[in-house]
């Protein structure tokens, strides 16, 4: 198949640029026996996807359930002159189905947990010819646990709560160093704190604590300490060695990281399992299947790409 011709750079307007890497390496590699006669974005956002495949003069439909970013995308469109229309849509709700028509082909780069697995069902249910998706935070799903899409996956015994399935998510690649230093200090100086409300509270229990401002950092750490006991309404802490409390939430950080180690083992396998599902639930539904990578993890550690496609 002849490759997609290029888009000429203002396509990539109002999109950051690993964002628009992405969706760039994500539409090359849609190579489909059948050519495509209408292209669907799903969950488009302001649609640059839909934008970016649909420039050779295809129709293009967009669904997005913000209407601030259905605005945005249709007002994108006109201005380069495609014929796209952006709906308003929450892909969960029931009428959502009558969107789905045989002519289209679904497109969801990154689209989370039920969202997916949603387009997938209504897909094969509307008689879809092909869909590509990118899958996305597995753990964004209704109920405690994993409920298989294959019968396949359905006889198996393993049980997948909503902390396994943040596993494969757990990756960090495309924080900066400073991100990463500043993230790592955060849960030391957390740890460290969590052995003083310990003993402040009397309880050797966990509590947790919001999320603070990167600006908390800058503080010595006995007024972190000290302001952050006073936001969870506990006794104000005694003076006492700061160095050493510090110290001790960077011993435990590095137990977590080696604890982090061994669960890593099973970040990438958990992951293919749960595509592995949604693959053979397609090849249930009478498509044939592709499971590949579309560009490098130092691009986005969600990097596989499922291309279904009937005869």
């Amino acid at each position: 198949m002849a490759e997609r011709p290029q888009a000429p750079n203002r396509f990539n307007v109002d999109v950051p640029g690993r964002k628009w890497q992405q969706i760039g390496l994500f539409a090359g590699r849609l190579q489909f026996a059948r050519p495509v006669v209408h292209w669907l974005d799903w969950c488009s956002g302001k649609g640059h996807l839909g934008r970016l495949l649909a420039h050779a003069g295809q129709p293009l439909t967009c669904l997005e359930h913000d209407p601030a970013l259905v605005a945005d995308g249709q007002r994108l469109s006109d201005r380069l002159g495609l014929s796209a229309h952006h709906l308003r849509q929450d892909v969960l709700a029931a009428d959502c189905a009558e969107r789905l028509l045989p002519g289209h082909t679904p497109v969801a780069l990154h689209a989370c947990g039920e969202l997916h697995l949603r387009l997938l069902r209504l897909a094969s249910q509307a008689g879809c010819r092909q869909l590509a998706v990118a899958p996305c935070c597995y753990n964004r799903i209704p109920g405690p646990f994993y409920q298989p899409l294959s019968q396949t996956a359905g006889r198996s015994l393993l049980a997948l709560s909503l902390d396994d399935l943040r596993l494969p998510l757990s990756e960090t690649v495309t924080a900066s160093q400073r991100v990463r230093r500043q993230r790592d200090q955060s849960m030391a100086r957390r740890l460290g704190f969590d052995l003083l409300q310990r003993e402040l509270r009397g309880i050797n229990q966990y509590l947790s604590v919001p999320s603070l401002p990167v600006a908390w950092l800058e503080r010595p750490y006995a007024d972190y300490c000290r302001e952050l006991a006073a936001l969870k309404g506990l006794p104000e802490p005694a003076a006492r060695d700061w160095q050493a409390l510090e110290a001790a939430g960077w011993k435990r950080l590095a137990m977590v990281r080696n604890l982090e180690l061994v669960r890593a083992l099973f970040r990438r396998p958990l992951e293919l399992w749960l595509l592995l599902d949604r693959c053979l639930y397609l090849v249930e539904q009478g498509y044939s299947v592709r499971l590949g990578e579309f560009c490098p993890t130092s691009l986005s550690p969600r990097n596989l790409l499922i291309l279904a496609e009937r005869s």
